[in-house]
């Protein structure tokens, strides 16, 4: 096989507090990609071999990542907002119809309603800034 389909995918928002389930975000347009970078530590001395810097591996920051989405009813896109508003770290799930899963933790570090057109689609646009490491499981 030389890949596999991600349409079907799916973004979850754990329940917290008394939130009665978990919330499929529906109607995705986009999920963006999830990038781990590592910084480095310079360890350099003024004997390093070769008059060369030399570094190590430092930690890694996983950063924001964007998704984006069509408004139905305008329902859950409002409770996403008041996540938003609340400050609050959620868990999260992005899992692939070949069943690949991420899990991560992470909020809401800004929440946008797309632009309104004469021809255009209720959109809205949000960024999750991850916090900590995700875990990623392979599909059985």
């Amino acid at each position: 096989m030389a890949g596999t389909r991600t349409m079907g995918t799916t973004l979850t928002m754990k329940k917290a507090g008394d939130e009665q389930a978990d919330t499929v975000i529906a109607h995705l347009t986009s999920i963006g990609e999830v990038t781990g970078e590592r910084e480095e530590i310079d360890v350099t001395t003024l004997d390093s071999p070769n008059g060369a810097k030399e570094f190590i591996s430092g930690v890694v920051d996983f950063g924001s990542f964007d998704v984006a989405g069509n408004v139905i009813d305008g329902v859950q896109v409002s409770a996403l907002y008041d996540v938003f508003n609340g400050q609050q770290n959620r868990d999260f799930e992005i899992q692939t119809p070949s069943g690949t899963k991420l899990a991560l933790n992470g909020y809401f570090s800004s929440f946008g309603f797309g632009e309104k057109t004469t021809d255009g689609l209720d959109t809205f646009k949000a960024t999750i800034r991850v916090s900590g490491a995700p875990t990623y499981t392979s599909a059985s």
